[in-house]
């Protein structure tokens, strides 16, 4: 089963919702996941000559089938759009990286999808589902915890993330996937429950183990502090009949205090408020109507709080929200502010202790997206 699994269930009209009716291409996505199943499970399989042509076939497949979903109804609404373009070029990527020969970078692409799932199933407050249960043996604790946030299983993952926290070190969970259930659990708790009284409880309870690392323990208690604050607010948390105007108001209420022109360790303060912001953010990209200045801003938005919170579990969701701002308000204010962040957030992940390296792909896309925004 493993990952792969999750993959398979994205294409699901659980996944992007019943309205779209992608179902017919939907069910050719799934049956061509299916059969990469066997291959995907080991890198042996997957890189061996013999099975050249059937995962071939089968990626060259899901790439039409994915363009193909992109222009039906299933494009109509903003949010999805954008994911399904990623998920899209996610796939053209993995596809182009396999035919070159790249097959261990292919296989790592197709299992980091369940990023992407995660990411789409957790925009907002939500129920779980009653999924059957899956095989998971094998699988690490984060991973299957993962797996669970991805099929909206958040009760089970939750436990699993809890558990990773609560027994750190002696469990031998590393300092990095303990950091990452504890990313997950405030998704949980601003996001998928919007709870801001259990998610204090919880953090202010965590903050106090003397084994997490200090950076770690000074970044709870100031989620702590937000969560508690966000408890005793006034105004009502109900967002139902607000529209996008409304929305977008407190959007930029919370996020008043933030300087997105830098990425530095006290950013990480910062987590629940810009969590708490994004389910907004996503609110007014659903609100009825296509496009908007408001909507505008919301892609503006959600790209540098996406590319500063929790990347691991938002994976490229930022630069993809910046690049739909840009190509689907041209020439305009807001176009040109999401091309500065997008520069900004492309430099950044290609600067290392050599200097800044961009590949020639990346720069001619940049320069592409630019004279849009000009």
């Amino acid at each position: 089963m493993k990952k792969l699994i999750v993959l398979l269930y994205l294409f699901t009209s659980v996944a992007w919702g019943e309205d779209s009716n992608p179902k017919p291409d939907m069910q050719i996505l799934a049956k061509e996941i299916t059969a990469l199943h066997k291959y995907m499970l080991s890198n042996a399989s997957f890189t061996s000559v013999m099975n050249d042509a059937e995962i071939r076939k089968s990626l060259d497949n899901m790439s039409i089938h994915l363009n193909h979903l992109k222009k039906s109804s299933f494009g109509n609404d903003p949010a999805l759009k954008a994911n399904a373009a990623l998920l899209d070029q996610h796939i053209t990527d993995a596809t182009r990286a396999f035919k070159e020969g790249h097959k261990n970078y292919t296989r790592m692409m197709l299992k980091s999808s369940l990023q992407m799932c995660i990411a789409c199933h957790t925009r907002m407050k939500t129920a779980d589902l009653n999924f059957p249960t899956n095989d998971l043996d094998g699988l690490t604790s984060l991973e299957k915890a993962d797996f669970l946030y991805a099929t909206r299983q958040f009760e089970k993952g939750k436990i699993i993330y809890e558990a990773m926290v609560d027994g750190f070190p002696a469990n031998k969970v590393s300092a990095w996937e303990m950091r990452t259930a504890l990313l997950s659990l405030a998704i949980y708790y601003t996001r998928i429950k919007e709870d801001p009284k259990a998610g204090a409880e919880y953090f202010q309870k965590i903050a106090e183990k003397k084994e997490l690392p200090f950076y770690v323990n000074k970044e709870l208690r100031a989620w702590t502090k937000e969560l508690k604050n966000w408890s005793q607010e006034k105004e009502k948390t109900n967002t139902e009949k607000l529209t996008e105007m409304q929305l977008l108001s407190r959007v930029k209420k919370l996020l008043k205090a933030d300087d997105f022109s830098i990425i530095s360790e006290s950013d990480r303060n910062f987590h629940i408020r810009r969590l708490r912001a994004s389910t907004l953010l996503h609110k007014v990209l659903e609100t009825p109507g296509e496009k908007s200045p408001a909507k505008g801003e919301a892609l503006l938005y959600l790209g540098q709080i996406y590319n500063r919170v929790a990347s691991n579990l938002f994976f490229r969701f930022g630069e993809m929200y910046l690049k739909t701002c840009i190509q689907e308000y041209k020439k305009t204010s807001t176009a040109r502010s999401c091309y500065v962040a997008l520069e900004q957030a492309v430099s950044d992940g290609y600067t290392g202790s050599a200097g800044t390296h961009i590949p020639e792909d990346e720069e001619v896309e940049l320069f592409r997206l630019k004279r849009l925004a000009y």
